[in-house]
């Protein structure tokens, strides 16, 4: 509300574009939710790479991949706590597999829920390993050692665009801050292009490009999980 306020006063100097702008808000809050849920699946593949890796230390140990994951249960709940939302997805695998439940279909429901994109490889490459009737411990480590680098890579590349992402929103900030530098500087500088129609359709062109601008730097900057 308090953007779709700024945007009314600086482009059109009118309380009724408030009205407009509410028009726009569902849009909005999805678009904000989309990225509430992103971050969400970010944090989750985090700690799924620092689960996988305890995993991995398990099955080195001799555990079979059912205790394996036990014991990674363990090893997060120590370092990160029972309320980190990878000890309680462990918690509950732990306890489904004392309930006979197969961890071919834990992990697959693990990956639906999530929707993680390494998480989904992962089910992918356990399920095969498991019918393969191979050794289980050696693929489960070679395959968990390559999605881990993967991920690794991930986040050195998150690492990278960080600063730009910062860059990103300040420049999301300049053409408004213009404006209202303008205005406050300037009284009267923008007084041709309100309340008239040629002013109101120049200032909602400007806004699209504005609009654009900000998705298509979201674009630029986004990286798939």
């Amino acid at each position: 509300m308090v953007l779709v306020l700024a945007v009314a006063v600086l482009f059109y100097d009118s309380l009724y574009a408030v009205l407009a702008g509410m028009l726009l808000l569902p849009f909005y809050c999805h678009f904000q939710e989309s990225k509430l849920q992103k971050r969400k699946k970010e944090e989750f593949a985090h700690y799924f790479k620092e689960a996988l890796q305890s995993i991995v230390a398990a099955l080195k140990a001799g555990y079979s991949v059912e205790n394996a994951f036990g014991e990674s249960y363990k090893d997060m709940d120590y370092r990160f706590g029972r309320d980190n939302v990878m000890t309680r997805e462990l918690l509950l695998i732990s306890h489904q597999l004392k309930n006979s439940v197969s961890l071919e279909q834990l992990v697959d429901q693990l990956a639906e829920k999530t929707g993680v994109g390494d998480v989904k490889d992962f089910a992918r490459i356990f399920r095969v390993a498991k019918r393969s009737g191979g050794d289980m411990a050696r693929i489960m480590e070679r395959s968990i050692s390559m999605i881990s680098r993967r991920m690794e890579m991930k986040e050195e590349i998150r690492m990278l665009v960080a600063a730009k992402k910062y860059e990103q929103q300040i420049m999301n900030l300049v053409p408004m801050g213009i404006i209202l530098y303008i205005r406050v500087s300037n009284p009267g500088y923008f007084d041709s292009l309100y309340h008239n129609l040629a002013g109101v359709l120049i200032m909602t062109a400007a806004l699209a490009l504005y609009l654009a601008a900000y998705l298509l730097s979201e674009k630029i900057l986004e990286i798939t999980l």
